[in-house]
């Protein structure tokens, strides 16, 4: 089970020396759909992080059997106060009843000011399934969460392979 994720940005020519230089960890360059020019590398070898600016993750929970392949979906949340176990249990209820993801991880962010966010990473085969997903029942449970205000944060990003 990885217990760990981290992911950092950068130049293609950067991110790829750091692929270069660790041919042991499980790396995944990505790049966001609505900027071509922005990339992000995911370190899935649940080893500590090795980026000099890195988003560290530690994993929650899981789908069972997790595969992180095709596209990626992260999310990040972040609630104040008693809707934060409403969001979690939301949260859960997502990777516990996968619909047709390939795979998800509930992360939560390691660095003190961010503590209470949580981020949902799932992985798609293509944009249909994704897109599927976001007009099911299992994503309305999300809707809440979804909306800046002034108890709310969140973003997303979806993420496609680099090859």
């Amino acid at each position: 089970m990885l217990t760990k994720i981290s992911l950092t940005f950068g130049s293609r020519q950067i991110l790829q020396s750091i692929i270069d230089n660790y041919p042991e960890r499980h790396f995944k360059l990505m790049q966001t759909t609505t900027h071509t020019r922005k990339l992000a590398l995911f370190d899935l070898s649940g080893k500590d992080t090795i980026f000099k600016s890195p988003v560290k993750l530690s994993v929650l929970d899981e789908t069972l059997n997790a595969n992180l392949n095709g596209l990626f979906y992260y999310q990040s949340f972040q609630v104040n106060g008693d809707r934060q176990k409403l969001l979690y249990n939301s949260l859960q209820k997502v990777i516990e009843e996968p619909a047709d993801m390939n795979g998800g991880y509930l992360l939560s962010v390691d660095n003190k000011v961010e503590a209470t966010t949580l981020v949902l990473l799932t992985s798609w085969k293509d944009f249909e399934s994704l897109t599927d997903w976001q007009n099911s029942e299992s994503f309305k449970s999300l809707k809440n969460f979804t909306s800046m205000g002034s108890d709310n944060s969140y973003y997303d990003e979806i993420y496609k392979p680099v090859f």
